[in-house]
């Protein structure tokens, strides 16, 4: 499998990345990569630690200055390279299942995304000079900088962890704003427990019921690097994405919002809404220009511009739980403030791109009756009562579909007008 993705790399450890061509990728990385220092971390994944010293070794021998950072979620070292406007480089596979490592390179806070990075490691022409090795601790820095708005949180808090690169850090972060804690995760544990390691609904029953029967004021579930970031109230009950979307919005008094086509037409109620395609990078490109407040993904990714232009799930949860501090209101009440998203997504896979794109295409002739169609992303069909999205993954041989209605019964209407369309 070519594990060159759109947006980073990644594969199977040892069977599609492992020490030897993750050495070679390195060099590669620090020879397309202009800035002198490299911020370093990585998650603790079996695959992550085992190679992570190649990659050391690696970017050293084509002359960077490598800062290691160590084990940590994959905001600190972003954080670092968007802070010291150098480079950054998280080893992670995000909510892969834990067989999975990868590369994931970035650039003053923003991903670089890796084609130009694959024409070097092909062609094995690597920059050669003698860099150097050092260590530090951005923790401190980080942690001052996502809190420095906040004096004081004095909630109990439920925390899933995952097992992932927040186990730690997370608990440390509400313990100094006042804030007691119940973990599901007391250590970092990359073991596979079944379920892919990511903030949805599916994986939130056991915070759920831990938050329900310690009687906690939220819970927060975080994926295994630590970008994205998800919720269950009081009474344990898991908050739609689009839902803690435009609570954001309203609470922090934002105007300007990116958010992916996927998103639901709900958030244009409550802010100025620029679409862009899926993707963090997509997302990233619009808000380092300052002229956004918040980007979002369906998928539970948080990107704070007042901030910087990343996903950061810790930032977003400090910020939920000082909006119900501040508030003084249950999770439950603020959520019923809110509009209820009907929302659905699925996917159809294909054996060839050929297949998917002729499929597209018959989806879109079909689809023209129903509404109007916008094409940033796929193809986009949208009326007064919902709407309609098909994409191409960017990652696997699939068609994404999404749809929304606006209540009930006009959910689902559209769920088998998909139905009939995708038939």
């Amino acid at each position: 499998m070519e594990i060159f993705k759109e947006y980073d790399i990644r594969g199977i450890y040892p069977e599609e990345l492992n020490e030897k061509n993750a050495y070679n990728i390195s060099r590669a990385i620090a020879t397309y990569l202009k800035n002198k220092k490299i911020f370093l971390g990585y998650d603790n994944r079996i695959g992550s630690l085992a190679i992570r010293n190649f990659v050391k070794k690696g970017l050293v021998e084509s002359g960077k200055e490598v800062i290691d950072i160590g084990m940590g979620p994959i905001m600190i070292p972003v954080f670092a390279s968007f802070i010291e406007k150098s480079d950054g480089l998280c080893i992670t596979a995000s909510h892969n299942p834990a067989k999975y490592t990868g590369l994931l390179p970035y650039s003053k806070g923003v991903t670089v995304t890796p084609e130009k990075i694959k024409k070097i490691y092909d062609s094995g022409k690597f920059k050669d000079s003698i860099g150097s090795m050092n260590e530090d601790d951005y923790n401190e820095r980080y942690i001052s900088y996502i809190t420095k708005s906040i004096k004081t949180v004095k909630l109990n808090i439920g925390i899933d962890s995952m097992g992932g690169s927040t186990t730690s850090i997370a608990p440390d972060i509400f313990t100094r704003l006042g804030s007691k804690t119940t973990l599901l995760h007391k250590k970092p544990d990359s073991k596979d427990e079944g379920k892919t390691p990511e903030p949805i609904k599916e994986n939130a029953t056991q915070l759920g019921n831990m938050v329900k029967k310690n009687q906690l004021d939220m819970g927060i579930q975080m994926d295994a690097d630590g970008d994205r970031v998800g919720f269950v109230d009081e009474k344990g009950t898991f908050v739609d994405p689009m839902v803690v979307t435009m609570i954001f919005i309203k609470y922090l008094k934002l105007k300007n919002i990116v958010a992916t086509v996927a998103c639901s037409s709900h958030l244009e109620e409550f802010a100025n809404v620029t679409y862009s395609k899926v993707g963090r990078p997509n997302i990233e490109k619009l808000l380092k220009n300052g002229k956004y407040d918040l980007g979002v993904e369906t998928a539970s990714h948080f990107y704070f511009g007042r901030y910087f232009p990343f996903s950061d799930g810790l930032l977003g949860a400090v910020l939920m739980a000082d909006i119900l501090n501040k508030t003084g209101k249950k999770f439950s009440k603020i959520v019923e403030e809110f509009p209820k998203v009907y929302f659905e997504s699925s996917s159809i896979p294909f054996k060839s791109e050929k297949e998917r794109e002729k499929k597209l295409e018959s989806i879109e002739k079909s689809a023209k009756k129903y509404g109007n169609i916008t094409k940033v992303d796929g193809v986009k069909i949208k009326n007064d009562n919902g709407f309609m999205l098909f994409r191409k993954s960017n990652t696997e041989p699939l068609l994404r579909i999404y749809y929304e209605g606006k209540d009930a019964d006009s959910f689902k209407k559209i769920k088998n007008k998909v139905k009939l369309i995708t038939k």
